[in-house]
């Protein structure tokens, strides 16, 4: 039985290989393939996930598309617009933005795979989806949906309309590439080092002058800046608020920035890793090729060296002339070109066997992992997760319950610590907005609730009432509601007790204080 499932199995592998090889069949291989991970991994973040609540920075873009706006104070708004059009469609739950972001993350490993077609074919072209497959980025890390995750689609999508457009200087590809960055541009101001490196490769590239003479570099100018002048106009009104969010990662001292500097080279390096190594075992290219693949100067691959080595270099000198600290995870949307930086030079051969061992260890890997989820989800439970996201669920239902005890009336506002105040609203059936409770004196500024929710004024909060929570051994927090209902009149204010569970098992019991202030005319 075992015997012929492997069989099958290895004869099932056998045949998609083949398909990702022949250029009749790759795309239709390749989307069964997609939607084959799409599956696996949608499954696996359910059960690895199903221990905890919704990540932060997840329901708080949520918040943001209940309140729509030309932009946020710490991001721009893509990402609002588009959750809010996703939750119109789908319902508000955990499993749904789980589908999202995978599915994010398999159209961003698809677009990979047309977009190593530029420079790879056979069996080199159809290693690219495996390669990417074993880069956290496209797996691990996409199930937190954010603004990174989503630049691995725009970037590659932004990347692939433009060499289009160089190509073909056909004025849909060109109007697509406008659209597509600024798209990018619209979820993070990190897309402008790809704006940079699809600029320098219009004008290094051999067909440049063909292409500045046609009207397609044109028409992608005035479509992105029409796209994204609403929000630059918003930024120029409101006095730039996101410079308080990039205040964040000011480096404190020439150490501090050493550090970031390291972690940012080492970082994007290792999240590479496994796909160079599995390079290096199975394809064993020389050096002679390595060089010619990383940093070749063939005019036909040289916008592949431009696109992949820009925005990972040019975010250094920037960093340092602004002193920021560097994270390596923002080169997420990078990693799009990695397999054909690996394996473009003619000096590097794809053997099918080598690829047969690649994608075998690849599926393997990927059914051990998905195996291991409910594994996942124990030692999440006992070892727990950031800003109390295991308790999230919990209590939206105890901030509900003191609601209905306090007000007859629509839960519109919750106010707490900003990340866990996002995700007890995200659970709560009223779709309330947040409020960011905390004390200015002792709180970094993008804490501020002024900046952080700057929708729920005094006024709002007057009007329509507000449930607080606090953890009760954040005493910075309860200090701060006290401070609040000290000046407004709370009709409840009472401690729970919450335990999240996972089947038989228990994790660590927390204590939260909630408080009340129905609306003023209640």
């Amino acid at each position: 039985m075992c015997v012929s499932a492997l069989v099958c199995a290895s004869s099932m592998l056998q045949w998609l290989l083949t398909g990702l090889s022949d250029p009749k069949r790759q795309r239709v291989v390749a989307i069964l393939c997609v939607c084959a991970y799409v599956m696996a991994w949608t499954i696996y973040g359910v059960i690895a996930k199903s221990s905890q609540d919704i990540n932060a920075d997840m329901a708080e873009m949520v918040i943001w598309s209940r309140e729509l706006a030309l932009g946020y104070p710490s991001h721009p708004p893509f990402l609002a617009y588009a959750l809010k059009l996703w939750f119109f469609v789908f319902p508000l739950a955990d499993w749904a933005f789980i589908l999202l972001a995978v599915l994010t993350a398999a159209i961003g490993l698809y677009l990979g795979f047309e977009l190593a077609g530029f420079w790879l074919n056979g069996e080199k072209r159809a290693a690219v989806l495996f390669l990417l497959a074993v880069v956290p980025f496209y797996n691990f890390f996409a199930l937190k949906f954010d603004q990174n995750s989503v630049l691995i689609l725009l970037w590659a999508l932004a990347s692939l309309a433009f060499l289009r457009s160089l190509e073909t200087r056909s004025l849909s590809w060109a109007a697509l590439t406008g659209i597509v960055a600024a798209a990018a541009m619209l979820t993070k101001y990190w897309s402008a080092f790809l704006l940079v490196a699809l600029f320098l490769t219009a004008f290094i590239d051999h067909r440049r002058k063909f292409y500045w003479a046609s009207r397609a570099p044109w028409i992608t100018a005035v479509v992105f800046v029409l796209a994204v002048l609403p929000h630059a106009i918003w930024l120029l009104e409101e006095k730039l608020p996101p410079r308080t969010w990039i205040g964040r990662r000011t480096s404190e001292s020439i150490w501090d920035f050493a550090d970031s500097l390291t972690e940012y080279v080492f970082g994007t390096i290792g999240y590479s890793a496994v796909a160079i190594i599995l390079v290096a075992l199975l394809v064993h290219p020389s050096g002679k090729a390595v060089r010619d693949s990383w940093f070749y100067r063939d005019p036909n691959r040289r916008p592949a060296t431009i696109l992949f080595w820009v925005p990972l270099l040019l975010p250094i000198p920037v960093a340092l002339a602004t002193w920021t600290n560097l994270l390596s995870l923002w080169n997420a949307p990078s990693y799009s070109l990695l397999p054909v930086m690996m394996l473009a030079s003619p000096l590097i051969s794809m053997p099918g066997v080598a690829l047969l061992r690649l994608a075998t260890t690849v599926t393997i890997l990927t059914f051990t992992v998905l195996l291991a989820s409910p594994l996942v989800a124990l030692a999440v439970l006992k070892n727990g997760v950031e800003n109390d996201a295991a308790y999230a669920k919990l209590a939206a239902v105890a901030v509900e319950r003191q609601w209905q005890e306090t007000c007859n009336c629509r839960l519109r506002l919750v106010g707490g610590p900003f990340k866990l105040a996002n995700s007890v609203s995200f659970y709560i059936k009223d779709r309330p907005s947040t409020f960011s409770l905390a004390l200015p004196s002792r709180s970094p500024p993008y804490l501020d609730p002024r900046f952080a929710s700057p929708w729920a004024d005094a006024g709002r909060i007057a009007s329509q009432g507000i449930a607080l929570i606090c953890p009760t051994d954040k005493t910075d927090c309860v200090e701060a509601m006290d401070n609040f209902l000290a000046i407004n009149q709370a009709r409840q204010r009472a401690e729970v007790a919450l335990t999240r569970h996972w089947l038989d098992f228990a994790g660590e019991t927390r204590r939260f204080v909630i408080a009340t202030i129905p609306p003023a005319r209640q």
